[in-house]
């Protein structure tokens, strides 16, 4: 007989048929890669190995007080008196706990005493212990906590702003898909997956956006009568409209009402969080891939980007496509549709060259 036990703070994610375990705050893996149903997972959580693991890990996490003008007690304020840190995005919450918690063992640093060249050599040791990319999240968290502690007398300057990246950017990152991949994926992909890439691709909207898009905000247009999206983009706060072609409206009217949300999960419940939906639609799409279905690079942000492209070759302004896009800053229209301007420079290069 098994005991079951609630263990808090724990991740299980089931991918490619076997399971994980990792700690929520840390992303530590306890358990990688088993083989069996969810009552053979259960079974293997109960055993004393994994039971000391996971209290062994839960002890190093406890909360603890920490003396005014140390890192640790900066953090606390900034995840629970900061104004701007109830502003965040749940996402970037999660982000920024996960790099403060990786940093525990330094909150007791002074931060009169926290220059710049400290932020790098925590850096370079976090990029080494973890990735390069959780290394800049690290210090993204960091300046985004330093700055609001400037603004309150709490700090004299704010050491993480400015600092180099550790990872190097893919600047083909979030591509644009090809039609016959975005063909394959919409024809075959199963439908917990498919809802929020086919909004992604006809409406644009991040995954920050999709995964908080509810049934009323789905509805015909006051004035031109056609059904459209209205949301508030959690990102900047744009309160965006966009209507929805025959192909999403098709395909939306048809769902299934399971959830005040239209993007759920297999169950049909809502998704947790984006990330959560974001690496279910990745292991989907990574899977296509490896069977050559689709090519590498495709991305649920990619059909954003799908989405923007295709309205700048249809003549859209760049300023329009940013709106469309919810963004403030024509530069975002500049951005997603990059390419596109240089597919035509390289149109007009090859009309002269026949002209003569």
């Amino acid at each position: 007989m098994v005991v079951k036990v609630k263990l808090e703070g724990l991740n299980v994610i089931k991918a490619r048929g076997k399971w994980y375990v990792y700690v929520r705050a840390t992303k530590e893996k306890l358990i990688g890669g088993f083989d069996g149903t969810r009552a053979d997972l259960e079974k293997r959580m109960a055993m004393p190995d994994f039971i000391g693991a996971y209290n062994g890990r839960r002890k190093l996490t406890e909360k603890r007080t920490y003396a005014d003008g140390t890192l640790g007690a900066l953090v606390y304020w900034f995840e629970n008196d900061c104004p701007k840190y109830q502003t965040l995005a749940d996402a970037t919450k999660k982000d920024y706990t996960d790099a403060f918690g990786w940093l525990r063992p330094e909150f007791d640093y002074p931060l009169d005493d926290i220059e710049q060249a400290d932020i790098y050599d925590i850096r370079d040791r976090c990029a080494k212990e973890k990735w390069p990319r959780f290394a800049d999240q690290m210090v993204a968290a960091l300046s985004s906590m330093f700055s609001q502690a400037v603004k309150r007398r709490k700090m004299r300057t704010n050491p993480a702003k400015g600092l180099d990246k550790a990872h190097t950017s893919d600047p083909n990152a979030n591509r644009e898909w090809f039609a016959q991949e975005w063909a394959y994926v919409r024809d075959n992909a199963p439908r917990y997956l498919l809802t929020p890439m086919i909004i992604a691709r006809h409406a644009g909207y991040r995954g920050q956006t999709l995964v908080k898009l509810r049934w009323p905000d789905y509805a015909p247009h006051p004035q031109h009568g056609w059904k459209c999206f209205r949301k508030v983009a959690r990102k900047n706060q744009e309160n965006t409209m966009v209507p929805a072609v025959e192909e999403l409206q098709e395909y939306i009217d048809k769902l299934d009402k399971t959830a005040l949300e239209i993007c759920t999960r297999q169950d049909g419940t809502p998704w947790e969080d984006e990330k959560q939906m974001q690496t279910a639609v990745s292991h989907y799409l990574r899977d296509l891939e490896r069977e050559g279905k689709i090519g590498a690079g495709t991305t649920l942000h990619g059909l954003r980007t799908t989405y923007a492209a295709d309205l700048r070759r249809s003549g859209v302004e760049i300023g329009d496509v940013a709106a469309a896009l919810g963004d403030r800053s024509e530069r975002m229209g500049a951005h997603y549709t990059r390419h596109v301007e240089n597919e035509s420079k390289v149109v007009r290069a090859f009309n002269s060259k026949k002209k003569r």
